[in-house]
Parts: C-alpha cells; structure tokens; sequence
C-alpha cells in the first residue's frame, strides 16, 4: 500500500515538472513571436494553473476522466426579460345569490367539487312560488275567459281596423295582459328557487346548507372557471414599453417548487401609476388539472427586449481565468462519445439574462459554433486537454 502511494506522488511530482517545462518553452516561443495563437495562449495559461496545484492537476497528470455535464451552444433570440410578481386569479367568477325567500331544501354539492354548466347548487324550497303561479295561471283563465266572450262575433265584422280596435279594448277590459304579466312573474320566481352553475368550474365560498333560509342578496356559492387562470404583475415603467401583447411568459408559483408554467400577455394597461412607476400586465396561463388555485403568490417573467441571431451560452458555463472570461468546449474522442478532451476556448460575452450569455465576435477570443457542447459543471478547476467524461448534456434526453 506504501508503494503505491509512493509511485502515486513520484508520478505527480513527476508530471508537475513536465507541466512547468512545458510553460517555460511556450513562454520563451510567445515571447519571440509577435502574435501569439489562441491555442498556445490557452495551453499556456492552463499550464500555468496546474502548476499552481489545482485539483485538476492531478487528473491531467494521470489521464483519468473527469465526469462533467455540459449544454449545447444555442443560436437564436436572446430574450431580456421583464420580472414582476403577482397573484393568480379566475379567469371568471360568477357570484351566486339569493332572489327570493325561503329555506334551502337541497345542496347537492360542496366546497371544491367540479360542476358543469347548468348543474344544480342549491335549491330554496318552492312551493309557496309553485302556489303563486298556480293562482296566476287560474287568473289568467279567467281573464282569457271574459275576452273570448267580449270578442264573440268578432271574426264576421270585415272593417280589420274596427275589429283591431275592439279586441284592444276587450284586452283592457278582460285584464288578459295584466295577468299574462303576472304569470311570466310568477313563472321567474319560481325558476329563481333553484341556483344553478353559469358555467362549468368549481364550487367555491359555499355560504348555505339544507336548513339555511335566505332572502334577497344572500350569497349561495361563487362559482370560478379555473381551466385558465390570469396573473396580474406590475411591471417598471422602464421595461413597460418593451413588453406587448402575445409576448410568451414563464411563471413559478411559491406553491410548487422547481417548477414551471408557460403563459401570454393578454393585456397591457396603457396608463403608468405616476406615483409607483409601475403599469398593469395580464399574463394568461392554462390550468387544465385546475392545480393553479385562484390567490397564489407569482413570479412572472415576460419576454421583453428581442435580440435576434444570438449566439448564448449558460451562465454558469463562463468561468475566469487570468481575469479573462473562459469556456471548455467538450471535444468527443469519437463522434457521438462520452469521453475526450475540456478545450480551453476565451471568449467575449455580451448581453446577459437571469440564465444565458451572449458570446460575441472579437479579433482577440473566439466565437462559438451552434451545437457546440460547453461544460457547464466540474469544469471549473480543469485544465486545457484534460480529459473528461460527459455525463449529461442538460435539455436532451
């Protein structure tokens, strides 16, 4: 056991030596040339580091691949996004009250329960309305009655505008449209005895039970369309002008960690509040599973500024060396392997979101290719030509 590390440490010291042989050899040919190449720069400077005792001088030394997981270089829009937070809420809300009086006799729902459209909530009990418009209907026999009698004959007078006017007046005086008048009234009290859904949606804010007596404007339930819910968020005057209608939107709800909703703006309020700086944004995302409850805290982020034909990498691809902003590019021993070599590539970025880095053209670093594999974990200690093992390229499966 002694031997082996014995051998282990005569191998490091061994390879530190090469390494910093190495260093001194390119640095006596970078300083006689007058243009130094990128790829003897990145040599050099990872030299350098490993003879400073990285952690991944060690692998170098003795060839073993390091696992790390890396991202494809994206070509594309690079979005700056707008961040707000908001609250969810119905995409309707239709509130349930009472019209007329009486005891409730029947609730065959309850808080939460998913109701179609026209399905019965609750119902006060009728018979005091079926009785009124049993009475209204035998009124209205009579009134039928005494205007067929004060019409009879009628149909032999050929003057149509004398017989016009005597049916108006038979009407007057039989009271038929009064208590044509009383039946419709009678019939919409009756109806008004039972509540029923507007809409399919959940029962919410269910006020009654069987036993409850209600009267005009006592609340009976809220029924609430929850297949797509709104978000309103309040955006900065300064990044309101770069946000419109059909811009996509990513939400995250406290309520579900880690996870994430697509969504659109549907509206963008005109006016800025003078006194927050802030204007209203709608933010429209479908809730088919009806998870999204109306009243969840949101975070929102709305696709802003567009840029378009970017080139991005990941933000935590960048790493720094020599005060210089650097990339590994992951070089495959073979087409479509899991094994080779960390290309220690500089680069100059641009434009920055909560997740990417643009990389852009410059005589003094290099550009990226799309499709290009950068190492966007355990790369930060490597070296150049280390050899590394891919174990995951994030987004592919």
């Amino acid at each position: 056991m002694k031997s082996r590390y014995i051998v282990t440490f005569v191998v490091l010291v061994l390879g530190i030596a090469a390494i910093t042989g190495i260093y001194l050899r390119l640095q006596e040919n970078a300083e006689s040339a007058e243009e130094p190449d990128r790829e003897n720069s990145a040599v050099v400077d990872s030299a350098l580091e490993a003879a400073r005792g990285t952690a991944a001088a060690s692998a170098f030394a003795t060839g073993v691949a390091v696992p790390v997981e890396g991202r494809k270089v994206r070509r594309g829009t690079f979005v700056i996004w707008a961040n707000a937070e908001g609250q969810a809420a119905a995409l309707r809300t239709a509130l349930l009250a009472a019209e007329v009086n009486g005891p409730v006799v029947q609730v065959p729902v309850r808080e939460g329960d998913f109701v179609k459209a026209g399905q019965l909530i609750a119902r006060v009990d009728p018979s005091v309305y079926e009785l009124d418009l049993r009475e209204a209907e035998g009124a209205l026999e009579q009134a039928e009655a005494t205007y067929q009698e004060l019409t009879l004959g009628d149909e032999r007078i050929s003057d149509e505008a004398l017989r016009t006017e005597r049916q108006r007046q038979a009407r007057v005086r039989s009271g038929l449209a009064g208590q044509e008048a009383r039946v419709e009234k009678a019939r919409y009290d009756l109806r008004k005895t039972e509540f029923r859904a507007p809409y399919a949606g959940r029962v919410a804010n269910l006020a009654v039970d069987v036993g409850s007596r209600v009267g005009p404007g006592d609340s009976i339930a809220t029924i609430v369309d929850v297949s797509s819910v709104d978000v309103d968020v309040q955006v900065l005057e300064s990044e309101m002008a770069a946000v419109s209608r059909g811009r996509d939107a990513t939400v995250s709800f406290t309520a579900f960690p880690g996870e994430s909703f697509s969504g659109t703006v549907v509206s963008v309020n005109p006016v800025v509040d003078p006194i927050s700086h802030v204007g209203r944004v709608t933010v429209r995302l479908a809730n088919p599973q009806a998870r999204i409850l109306p009243g969840m805290h949101a975070s929102v982020r709305i696709a802003g500024t567009l840029f378009e034909d970017r080139v991005s990498v990941p933000k935590e691809s960048i790493v720094e060396r020599s005060r210089r902003e650097v990339v590994f590019v992951f070089e495959p021993s073979e087409e479509g392997g899991e094994t080779g070599l960390a290309k220690w590539r500089y680069v100059t970025t641009g434009l920055e979101n909560e997740d990417w880095v643009e990389i852009v053209t410059s005589e003094e670093t290099d550009m990226l290719a799309e499709d290009e594999v950068v190492l966007t974990a355990g790369h930060t200690t490597l070296t150049h030509d280390a050899r590394v093992r891919l174990a995951a390229v994030e987004g592919e499966e």
